[in-house]
Parts: structure tokens; C-alpha cells; sequence
């Protein structure tokens, strides 16, 4: 355990458990009066510290499975537990049994999410896409949404259902096959190069003109709805190239696609 201890990327991630536990303490009050726009920030810090423990590990090759396992663990405090119990303390305590039903789906999902990861990374070979929303992801939109409430000068949440309608949501999309792109995914082509550029002009603009707050929102509730959309279009273009098939072999019989091509 010593040796563990003092492996460096265990550091950040122990970081990473600071930031989800400080975060829990800052939404419960119990230092003082509650500060949900500090502790949405220490959820962001956690994101960060979650960043820098895996390329840690990969600069020093002091990576291990102990290391793979505690930062799962980690995930579960910082983007689990600690954006739960700020959804519950900041919007939809007031919903009483529900908004504890809120809460509890938000850190269930989160956890069958990362089981689920675990699972496949040994069991099949890494791929380009995240089977459904990442749990850092989720609770990274929670901060954002938290952030930007704060940052406005509200007390209070005046639509506690519609804080509630985000919990949901965001947990059924970690539990579902929604794909997902990674980093990996994208292809630096000049159309990808423009389109990037526009986005990012657009997120400084939204920064510059609004909040630091606002524009992270834009930023993590775009990829939230980039799955889903993605996921729509798909379908429509694989549906499609069957109604294509289809007339195919309507016209030339009971010949293969492949075939017709071919001839």
C-alpha cells in the first residue's frame, strides 16, 4: 500500500477525491451557509485532476490496475456522489421523495456506467466511441448548469422539476448505448478545422459577451446532445441505404446489391 501510496498518479486522483468530498461539504453547508457555485467549481477541479492522472501515468509508465480501479472509485465521489448531492441541495431538495429519486438515479447510473466500462475494457478491444455519456461528463454538465444558475444572481431555483428533468435525463443517457465520440474520432480535415474554428470563435464570443459560466454550459451541453442527434441521423441514413436496397431488388430480382453492382 505504501508503494501505492507514493506512485504519482495515484496523487491526482486522490486530488480528484479531495475536490468530490470538498464539493460535498460546500453543498451541505456544514462550515456555513451553502456555496453551490464553489462547489460546482470543485467538481470542475476534479475534471481537471481526472485529466492529468492517466497522461501522469503515462509520461512517468508508473500506470497500474490498482491505479485503473481506484480512479473508477474516484469517479464515483467526485462525478457521482458530490453532483448528486449539489442537484439535491441546490434545485430539488424542495421535491422532497422525488428529489431524493432524482439524486439517487443520478449516482446509480453513474456507477452501473462505469461497470459497465470496466467490464468492456476487459473483456473487448478499445474503440473510437463511449458507450453512452461518461459519468465525468455528466457531472461536468451539472457544475456548468450550477455555475451559470449562481452566476446570475439567483437565490433560489424557481422551477425545481426542470432541475429534476436534468438529472433524469443525464442519467438515462450514462445507462444507454447512445455512442459517443472521443477525442480519437476526429479527423483533422479542413471542413472539421472550419467547423471547430467556429464553434470555438462561438464559445469565446458567448465567454466574452455573457459568462465564463454560460459559455461552459454551451460547451458541455453541446456534446450532451451531440450523442443523440448523431444517433437520429444515423439511423435515417442506414434506413436509407435499405429503402435503396430495397428498389434494387425490386428492379433487378432477388440479385445481391453486390451483384447488380458488380454486373
Amino acid at each position: 500500500m505504501i508503494r501505492h501510496f507514493l506512485n504519482p498518479p495515484n496523487w491526482f486522483t486522490s486530488a480528484g477525491i479531495f475536490c468530490g468530498l470538498y464539493s460535498i461539504v460546500l453543498s451541505t453547508g456544514v462550515e456555513g451557509e451553502p456555496n453551490h457555485y464553489h462547489a460546482a467549481m470543485m467538481v470542475l477541479f476534479a475534471s481537471v485532476f481526472d485529466m492529468l492522472d492517466g497522461r501522469v501515468a503515462r509520461i512517468t509508465g508508473r500506470g497500474s490496475d490498482f491505479g485503473v480501479q481506484l480512479d473508477s472509485l474516484a469517479d464515483v465521489v467526485s462525478f457521482g456522489i458530490a453532483p448528486a448531492v449539489l442537484l439535491y441541495a441546490w434545485g430539488i431538495h424542495s421535491l422532497g421523495v422525488w428529489g431524493l429519486i432524482g439524486s439517487f438515479g443520478f449516482i446509480l447510473c453513474g456507477a452501473f456506467r462505469l461497470a459497465r466500462f470496466n467490464c468492456a475494457a476487459d473483456t473487448e478491444s478499445p474503440t473510437n466511441h463511449s458507450e453512452g455519456l461518461t459519468i465525468t461528463m455528466a457531472g461536468g454538465m451539472v457544475a456548468a448548469a450550477v455555475m451559470a444558475h449562481a452566476a446570475s444572481g439567483r437565490v433560489g431555483v424557481e422551477h425545481p422539476w426542470n432541475v429534476w428533468s436534468l438529472a433524469i435525463v443525464l442519467s438515462l443517457l450514462m445507462v444507454s448505448s447512445i455512442p459517443y465520440r472521443t477525442p480519437k474520432t476526429l479527423r483533422l480535415s479542413r471542413g472539421t478545422m472550419i467547423l471547430s474554428a467556429l464553434f470555438w470563435g462561438m464559445l469565446l464570443l458567448i465567454a466574452v459577451r455573457y459568462r465564463v459560466s454560460t459559455a461552459f454550459v454551451f460547451l458541455l451541453g453541446s456534446y450532451v446532445i451531440s450523442g443523440p442527434v448523431e444517433a437520429i441521423f444515423s439511423r435515417k441514413r442506414v434506413k436509407l441505404i435499405d429503402d435503396q436496397d430495397l428498389s434494387l431488388d425490386d428492379l433487378f430480382g432477388h440479385e445481391t446489391t453486390d451483384e447488380v453492382i458488380e454486373r
